[in-house]
């Protein structure tokens, strides 16, 4: 965590912060993995520090990646000590991780509902409760929207004849929920308060209303945790449900009665101390408000400036450097990044994280042929060898892997995409890369079921054209092998995007 709160305050938010996580995890999102999920956390001690990244009204946000990181990494951002506001946001962004994890790329309004519905959850007195009312927003049985004071928070009040159907919420893209970008008109506002407060009705019916619905949506995700697509998991759950019916069911337990589901008894382990505790130098929160900006348009040379004053506090500082290269690629000024990793690399030799990005940085020099395709491969060979030695995380993995594969060491590559898969069974270009390896064993249908399965990994509404491409080029081959052609497995690893 990294916060600019006073310490005292510091050290009882990450406390409050690690004890619902380790809550939640327990009763809402049980996993069979030892290994605990790791995220990290920017609590701004002002709102107005948070407005500088997040503009419009929000407690905080979460981020499955800062956006310009080189590895994915869980991020919440938020601000303020730990009330009951910054609690009703921590609860609700922590969710959306979960959900990520257990789930993978899930539809808005599922995924929006069950944040809003665990955003409430609440161990007191040895028990957990879940389906608490939100006491920012609700329905009510009046014909115009009303504001009123609920403790610390102002509760908006949404005529209950505004809320969107059941199926209409189901078939809602992610464009339609959240509305058009940069958009904060009241209109727009509103229609997002309505799609957020229908999905955390349809959610908590699903998950505390009649028994029907509780077993369909257990069922649900079972499935979704085993790696079924959850859009075609969930239709096939509710298969035998008529449209309508489902309407109507929903239509009548938003207006009636809803349960506060009492789980125990619970009582969860108490947060460990932190492990280091230092303050931040001038730096390091230079480069950290630069991480926190797109580095597009005007915002790039706001973010530009932060890493320059971090090099003039520190310019021996290898962090600094890194970002700095990060920055130069975000600039196409790729032979200055080169220059900033390559002092980086200097001081920190073995560091797996820059090894990763300067390895990514010279193939991206040779498809900009600013180098040669052998030229990239014999200067990646050294930073392979130490990476292969050092690589913890999905990314560090993979890149082994690939380039163990485009070497045809298969039995090195199956072993680093191996151990990137299991490290992050959610890595769409882990399965991506061993698609292909399996392509090069011979295992051809095999190979298809993981290239589709790299496609149903990728976040709800995204494309991969290069992906895709691959995924045709595969049961070409398939095809090809039926009919007894000649078959050429490395012109899948190129493919036309057409």
């Amino acid at each position: 965590m990294w916060t600019d709160l006073d310490r005292s305050e510091a050290r009882e938010a990450l406390a409050e912060f690690e004890s619902s996580y380790n809550a939640l995890e327990d009763v809402c999102f049980p996993s069979d993995n030892p290994d605990p999920f790791r995220m990290q956390i920017i609590l701004f001690a002002r709102e107005r520090d948070l407005r500088q990244f997040r503009p419009r009204p929000t407690g905080g946000f979460f981020v499955h990646s800062l956006p310009n990181d080189l590895e994915p990494a869980p991020t919440m951002v938020m601000y303020g000590s730990l009330g009951e506001q910054t609690r009703l946001t921590f609860q609700h962004e922590l969710a959306h991780h979960f959900i990520a994890q257990s789930m993978g790329p899930t539809p808005a309004w599922l995924s929006e509902g069950l944040s809003q519905f665990y955003s409430t959850f609440r161990s007191q007195d040895g028990y957990a409760y879940i389906g608490s009312p939100l006491p920012d927003i609700d329905f009510l049985k009046g014909s115009f929207w009303r504001t009123a004071s609920n403790g610390p928070f102002t509760r908006v009040l949404i005529p209950v004849g505004q809320a969107r159907s059941a199926t209409e919420l189901m078939h809602t893209d992610r464009s339609d929920f959240y509305g058009p970008p940069g958009d904060t008109s009241g209109a727009e506002r509103r229609q997002v308060a309505i799609n957020y407060l229908s999905s955390w009705a349809l959610v908590h019916m699903l998950i505390n209303g009649p028994e029907q619905y509780v077993q369909r949506f257990t069922t649900f995700l079972e499935a979704a945790s085993r790696g079924a697509p959850v859009r075609q998991a969930f239709q096939q759950a509710i298969r035998d449900i008529p449209p309508e019916q489902l309407d109507r069911d929903y239509r009548s337990y938003v207006v009636g009665q809803r349960l506060i589901k009492k789980v125990g008894p619970y009582s969860g382990p108490p947060p460990s101390p932190p492990q280091v505790e230092r303050v931040m130098s001038d730096a390091e929160v230079h480069v950290l408000w630069a991480r926190l900006k797109r580095w597009e348009g005007h915002e790039r040379a706001w973010a530009a400036a932060h890493i320059e004053e971090a090099l003039a506090h520190d310019p021996n500082n290898p962090e600094v450097r890194f970002w700095r290269g990060r920055l130069r690629i975000a600039e196409a000024r790729l032979r200055e990044a080169e220059q900033e990793f390559t002092a980086a690399l200097a001081a920190r030799p073995a560091d797996p994280r820059y090894l990763l990005a300067m390895g990514r940085l010279l193939y991206t020099l040779a498809s900009h042929r600013v180098i040669t395709t052998l030229d990239a491969m014999g200067r990646a060979a050294p930073l392979v060898d130490r990476l292969g030695r050092t690589a913890s995380t999905a990314a560090q993995l993979n890149l082994v892997a690939r380039y163990r594969l485009e070497h045809r060491e298969f039995d090195e590559a199956q072993t680093f995409v191996k151990r990137a898969i299991q490290t992050d069974p959610s890595c769409a270009s882990c399965y991506d890369t061993y698609g292909m390896l399996l392509l090069e064993q011979g295992r051809v249908m095999e190979a298809i079921s993981a290239e589709s399965h790299a496609l149903d990994l990728l976040p709800e509404g995204m494309e991969n054209p290069l992906i895709e491409a691959r995924l045709r080029c595969f049961y070409a081959h398939e095809k090809a092998a039926r009919d007894g052609a000649p078959t050429r497995p490395e012109k899948c690893f190129k493919p036309p995007r057409q």
